[in-house]
């Protein structure tokens, strides 16, 4: 018997000899070759019977050499159809009918942004409406809360209708009786920036409501309410009797016959523009057929429309209207464009009176100066509620930093009632019981109001014309400044008096004379006695911050 070892080599030697064998079939396949191959599919050995050699490649199969130069896994990628990715859809072919509904869409909204490109008129870009839709640098609209339930439109039109012409004014109503609440809150537009920070200035502190600004909104081209002083600039004049409503220089009442030839050449047309938008586009479409088919036109749209109220301007000499539409027909005649005109006054006819041309109303602009009432109170008074808020945060100061700068935060939110705030606190000095680290801290926040007053222009009765308050403050401090017993605390309090003094005299907000009277006022009582040491050091301190 074979060993096992011996059966496994033979094996082994077997299995080599057949991979061999089909590593050599597949070399012969593949493998390229100079040589031609022959034709023949099967060998056969009828060729050279008669000399009896024997073909040892009779009866082989013929395998013809691949021409093509690529391997047989490539050819089989590139073969391979791709597969879908994954999560994506195939887009379905879209139907005609689909077709036709999108490009019936795209031609409505062409034709949707043509008619808005008719309609509006030519905007001159602004940066308000560029990219500053969260920006309240800019906007003119402004948020008010805190409102009672039975204030309505009409009282926040009354309430800031004075201080310019509003753009817009809603309230937010509740949808329904559940959703009622005790207080609402609204929105109120301007025309004008400046129209509306004189509002948000001038009631800020006003007690039923609380105004802030709010986001930037579209305004129109005419205001929902203009001021009564606005409407008069832009108002005709009252009637005169004179053709046109000429208007003469002597504003007495004279009858008819009195009336001598020089009184129309000296007489003035003021030309004002309609309110009425109806009745001005009606003026203007006139003129555009008078201009193009001449004066026959004009006569007779006054024969057919005798009846018409809406055609009275044409019959009736002395109204604005009729007088708005001489001038403006005049000015389109002299080749004046259509929105744009001269503002030089002018003769229409020989001997006649002059002509003054309209002032286009500019709502943007703001509210003229010269139309700003100057007894209106910019500086507002405190509430009740402000007022307690006021005197509970001085009660309660400290000589920290924080405890002051919140006070701070209360007095520059009502910086337009700095008079109110700044009697509460020279009020407070008055009282001998409080406690000497109470009177330096606000004594410190005096400094601060002051020292912010000077900086932001803003004007206060605290000056060296009204010098007893000052004097009245430092004799209350020299009381407690007697009152102390150890020499030690009375020293400290001296210096922190004499800081804020001399922070005085380094900021220029008093002259040294009168510092010098308050430091005597504060170690003597009174400010005949002169102390100059300590002016000498304020002179110092002073040259070396310069």
């Amino acid at each position: 018997m074979l060993k096992r070892g011996s059966v496994k080599r033979k094996l082994r030697e077997e299995e080599q000899q057949a991979i061999g064998a089909i590593y050599k079939q597949y070399i012969d396949t593949f493998q390229e070759s100079s040589e031609i191959p022959r034709k023949t599919f099967v060998k056969s050995d009828t060729l050279y019977a008669e000399q009896g050699k024997q073909n040892c490649e009779k009866g082989q199969l013929y395998n013809p050499k691949p021409i093509i130069k690529f391997k047989k896994e490539d050819a089989v990628q590139r073969t391979r159809i791709p597969s879908p990715a994954p999560g994506r859809k195939h887009n379905k072919k879209k139907s005609n009918l689909k077709s036709l509904g999108d490009e019936l869409k795209m031609l409505q909204r062409e034709r949707q942004v043509k008619e808005i490109k008719l309609v509006l008129p030519k905007v001159e870009s602004s940066p308000m409406s560029i990219g500053q839709e969260n920006d309240y640098s800019s906007s003119t609209n402004l948020f008010v809360s805190n409102l009672s339930p039975h204030i309505t439109e009409s009282h926040l039109i009354h309430l800031f209708g004075t201080y310019g012409p509003l753009a817009s004014v809603k309230i937010m109503w509740p949808r329904n009786e559940l959703n009622c609440r005790t207080a609402n809150c609204g929105f109120v537009a301007f025309m004008s920036r400046t129209d509306a920070e004189r509002a948000l200035i001038g009631l800020k502190n006003y007690e039923h409501m609380r105004i802030n600004w709010g986001k930037s909104v579209k305004i129109p081209a005419h205001p929902v309410h203009i001021p009564p002083e606005l409407y008069k600039l832009y108002s005709p004049p009252p009637p005169s009797g004179l053709p046109f409503n000429a208007q003469t220089c002597d504003r007495e009442a004279k009858p008819a016959a009195e009336f001598d030839d020089k009184l129309l050449p000296n007489a003035v047309i003021k030309v004002t523009i309609p309110f009425d938008r109806n009745l001005l586009m009606i003026i203007h479409r006139m003129i555009e057929f008078v201009v193009r088919e001449g004066p026959e036109f004009e006569a007779t749209i006054m024969n057919v429309e005798a009846e018409n109220p809406d055609f009275n301007f044409l019959s009736e000499f002395q109204t604005p209207a009729h007088t708005y539409y001489r001038w403006k027909l005049y000015s389109i005649l002299n080749g004046d464009p259509k929105n744009s005109w001269s503002m030089k006054p002018f003769r229409m006819y020989k001997n006649g009176s002059i002509w003054v041309p309209p002032t286009a109303p500019n709502y943007r602009e703001g509210m003229p100066k010269e139309l700003i009432s100057p007894n209106r109170k910019e500086n507002a008074n405190l509430s009740e509620t402000q007022t307690n808020r006021l005197i509970y945060l001085i009660k309660n100061l400290t000589i920290s930093r924080s405890s002051i700068a919140n006070v701070m935060v209360f007095c520059v939110n009502h910086s337009n009632a700095i008079g109110d705030v700044l009697g509460i606190l020279v009020d407070s000095f008055k009282n001998p019981a409080t406690n000497p680290v109470k009177k330096t801290a606000r004594l410190y926040l005096l400094s601060d109001i002051l020292y912010n007053c000077r900086t932001k222009q803003i004007r206060t009765d605290l000056n060296e014309a009204n010098s007893e308050i000052f004097f009245d403050i430092f004799k209350q401090f020299h009381r407690t400044y007697k009152e102390f017993t150890h020499t030690q605390d009375k020293d400290c309090f001296k210096m922190k008096v004499f800081m804020v003094l001399r922070a005085w005299a380094f900021h220029n907000l008093y002259e040294l004379k009168f510092i010098t009277k308050l430091e005597n006022v504060f170690l003597h009582g009174n400010e005949v006695e002169i102390v100059t040491l300590n002016t000498e050091r304020v002179i110092q301190n002073r040259v070396q911050g310069e």
